[in-house]
């Protein structure tokens, strides 16, 4: 005879109700035990506490968030996950709320409009008690959102007007090292690669370069500032439009790592070498913690500037605790001091 194997339902999840009914007690002196408010008899409350942990328990966070208008989370929106400067920022955030029992909902927007909409409005939804937005460029649909919702801290980015905290690198700063650095070794033809307009980060950096390159006085050519994104593709676009400048710089200046890389490589291809025929440096040392894989192999002798990743997430996970105890408090702006990492893609200009 066969065996006839019987599928039954899942248990359900144990509530209120059950635990009252085997301690044989009221649902309101449960109720008032598992939440600490309100006075239970010492051996009751420990009954009671007993119990519901031989049950496996758990209180919903939905009806704690509902009850106490308060979730106990925190969402993080990221512009593209796949960038390893962000892990260090989120884990930077998480140890600086995970000692108030915090947890992070992480989101990755890809900087694209409709998801960063969609995630925010999901978001919200869920209650999150704040929010944290990293390189996030808000869009319009998205501001009424935010502004009604609760409170924000912008890091790397930021919007305009401002109606949250804010916590970035000194740009200028960062600028400034690079331009210093290549001038010291002879540049004195410098372009510049441009991140995406609608950036504040990337508006930022290239007023600083125009600034710089006119306290060092070295004019710029037509042509030496290029429109770009934050995408390795648009390194090589910017790196054939400025090959074809007569003459072509000697040393270019890229928005972060990911285009750095890609200028070298298009310039590989073109049969120049790097740096002895031109120059060209980063921003943000995405590479330093050695990530796995080919970008990490090319970009160990890459010049650029090192954003203190980890601490921009401590400080914003803090900015946004201060700001939850403290909501009528003014908006406060950090900048932390960037560091030049010179490495092997810089030498001096040649004759």
């Amino acid at each position: 005879m066969k065996n006839i194997t019987t599928i039954t339902a899942a248990a359900k999840r144990p509530t209120l109700l059950d635990i009252a009914r085997e301690c044989g007690l009221s649902r309101a002196t449960v109720a008032r035990a598992l939440s600490g408010k309100g006075y239970v008899n010492p051996q009751r409350r420990q009954l009671i506490h007993d119990t519901a942990e031989r049950l496996g328990y758990r209180t919903s966070a939905i009806a704690r968030a509902l009850r106490t208008q308060k979730s106990a989370t925190i969402g993080v929106l990221i512009a593209d996950i796949t960038n390893p400067i962000f892990p260090e920022i989120v884990k930077g955030i998480d140890e600086a709320v995970s000692v108030d029992n915090y947890t992070l909902f992480l989101c990755n927007t890809d900087e694209d409009v409709a998801k960063q909409r969609a995630l925010i409005r999901s978001l919200l939804d869920r209650q999150v008690d704040g929010l944290i937005l990293i390189s996030q460029t808000v869009a319009d649909e998205a501001l009424a959102l935010l502004q009604a919702g609760p409170p924000c801290v912008f890091v790397n980015r930021r919007p305009d007007p401002l109606f949250g905290d804010y916590i970035g690198p000194d740009n200028a700063m960062g600028v400034a090292q690079l331009l210093e650095h290549l001038y010291a070794l002879g540049h004195r033809r410098m372009a510049y690669v441009a991140g995406p307009a609608a950036s504040s980060t990337a508006q930022e950096r290239r007023a600083c370069f125009i600034r710089e390159m006119a306290r060092l006085g070295c004019p710029v050519p037509e042509g030496f500032i290029i429109a770009g994104s934050y995408q390795g593709e648009s390194g090589r676009l910017a790196a054939a439009a400025l090959l074809a400048c007569a003459p072509p710089p000697t040393a270019i200046l890229a928005p972060n790592d990911f285009v750095a890389l890609e200028i070298i490589a298009f310039l590989n291809e073109r049969g120049l070498r790097v740096p002895d025929d031109i120059s060209v440096t980063g921003f943000d040392d995405a590479f330093k913690l050695g990530v796995g894989g080919l970008y990490a192999l090319r970009a160990q002798g890459l010049t650029t500037i090192d954003q203190p990743k980890r601490q921009l997430g401590r400080l914003a996970g803090e900015a946004l605790l201060k700001r939850m105890a403290q909501p009528g408090a003014p908006f406060a702006t950090t900048l932390l001091p960037t560091l030049l990492a010179v490495r092997d893609s810089t030498a001096p200009a040649k004759s």
